[in-house]
């Protein structure tokens, strides 16, 4: 550390983090788009959790200067490891980052690179739209066949759409948010050097998810990691900072905060097991087609065919309305946008009552089909929308169909992963340690999670993360 940078950056902190812009679009903006976050991805239901996450970045704030905007701190229930930020100070951390983390400092550098993010207006600067789920969007190889008039109709029932302002930023605004972002996260008195640690864990969880090593693409909106890492440390050597005691000073305490957190799938908001989608609160199953892209997100979920050509999407109506009465007012609105139901009757699917309503577009150069059900199970009243080209009917037909209760060994046999953390014994192998206290991950995984050197032997009372698997009721 260079004491020779010392007045430099003080400098930098009272000049670059308070900004004399007007943030107003940016908090007008930021806060329309939270309600679509939090409607989409799902905020995490762990209040003490969240408030560890919001205690982490509160400290940030106090060293912030003068902050532009209020910051706000969520917790969001995804198991993709991620971090981002809204305009106006909304910042997300999602499930799948925080069971990477094995050391505060990790934690602080990430919410710094995302609050470099908003005092830098970079997400207003982009203006571009689009990283959440788009599942609630007309498939795109039909969007183009379809006319003006079914196209506002497709839309209609599920009107949700992915509009959150979201940016893909650019490779020199991702390599400014590193920079500052470990600046302010050593002012706070964590260590600026974790940024990399957890860059390289997040790295090697993504390999492990999809099986494909992290490649150099001058087209990714992020740096290579191993470039990062590089840049990383020689910004780090010229800052002059001062350890301070950590919210979780250990590694047994930070594990504590993560005590109890869902890994993987939650069953609260249903899981997938292939094709087959459980809800077990909701009490309901459904198939979706083989080989459809599957998406299932806090407002709905569905299927997308592989080629784009149909889609189907299944959500709660919570009008309080029946379905003949949901279906009637459909109807109506169709004709008021001069378009002609195909069909239209109240149906029973495996008992339930239901209604339906389709449609067809000719005016293309292919058939486009639109099929809605609103049905009623175990005392609530389901909307399905299925779109696109006829020789798919079938199988959106198909998933309708297959709509069903649960069985009671289906119930029995949901479970979910939760991380917990155990003391490993003195000589004790990864094999032997995970077999003791019935943790489920792989090795590969437990290298990973606890940030651990391959093939590295544990030692009396080293304290080392797991996931059990527990029942879901």
């Amino acid at each position: 550390m260079r004491k020779s940078a010392f007045i430099a950056f003080v400098f930098t902190f009272q000049t670059l983090f308070v900004s004399a812009q007007d943030f107003s679009y940016d908090k007008k903006m930021g806060a329309e788009a939270a309600k679509q976050v939090e409607a989409m991805m799902g905020i995490y239901p762990d209040s003490a959790l969240k408030e560890y996450v919001a205690d982490v970045g509160n400290r940030l704030v106090s060293v912030l200067g003068k902050a532009p905007v209020d910051f706000r701190f969520h917790l969001i229930d995804s198991p993709d490891p991620n971090a981002f930020a809204l305009p106006g100070g909304y910042i997300y951390i999602t499930r799948g980052l925080l069971v990477l983390v094995n050391n505060e400092a990790e934690l602080a550098n990430v919410m710094g690179h995302e609050m470099i993010h908003v005092t830098k207006r970079h997400s207003v600067k982009q203006q571009q739209k689009g990283i959440l789920p788009a599942i609630l969007q007309i498939p795109g190889a039909i969007i183009g066949m379809a006319s003006p008039e079914l196209g506002k109709v497709i839309n209609t029932p599920i009107n949700f759409g992915s509009q959150v302002f979201l940016s893909s930023y650019s490779r020199s605004q991702e390599k400014e948010a590193d920079r500052f972002g470990v600046k302010l996260a050593s002012k706070a008195g964590y260590d600026p050097s974790k940024l990399a640690v957890i860059l390289h864990s997040l790295s090697e969880d993504i390999e492990r998810m999809t099986g494909e090593a992290e490649k150099k693409s001058y087209l990714a909106s992020h740096p290579y990691t191993p470039k990062r890492e590089a840049y990383l440390k020689d910004e780090i050597e010229t800052l002059d900072w001062t350890p301070k005691k950590a919210i979780a000073q250990s590694k047994e305490d930070v594990y504590k905060k993560l005590e109890g957190m869902v890994f993987g799938q939650n069953p609260q908001q249903g899981i997938f097991d292939d094709s087959l989608f459980m809800h077990p609160d909701m009490d309901f199953a459904i198939i979706f087609p083989s080989k459809w892209q599957t998406t299932n997100i806090p407002v709905a979920v569905g299927a997308t065919e592989r080629n784009g050509e149909a889609q189907i999407v299944f959500q709660l109506d919570n009008s309080g309305k029946g379905p003949d009465s949901l279906g009637l007012a459909f109807v109506d609105y169709l004709k008021k946008n001069n378009l002609k139901p195909k069909e239209s009757k109240s149906m029973t699917i495996n008992g339930n009552p239901g209604y339906f309503v389709s449609l067809q577009d000719d005016s293309g150069e292919k058939t486009i089909e639109v099929q809605s059900w609103w049905l009623k199970m175990n005392d609530l009243v389901f909307h399905m929308v299925g779109v696109g080209y006829p020789e798919h009917s079938k199988a959106i037909n198909n998933t309708v169909q297959s709509i069903r209760k649960l069985t009671k060994e289906e119930k029995a046999g949901i479970s979910s992963l939760k991380i917990h953390f155990a003391k490993a014994n003195k000589g004790e192998s990864l094999e032997d340690f995970s077999k003791r206290t019935n943790n489920t991950w792989d090795i590969e995984t437990m290298v990973i999670m606890n940030n651990l050197e391959p093939g590295a032997k544990l030692t009396s009372g080293q304290v080392l993360k797991i996931a059990v698997e527990e029942p879901y009721f």
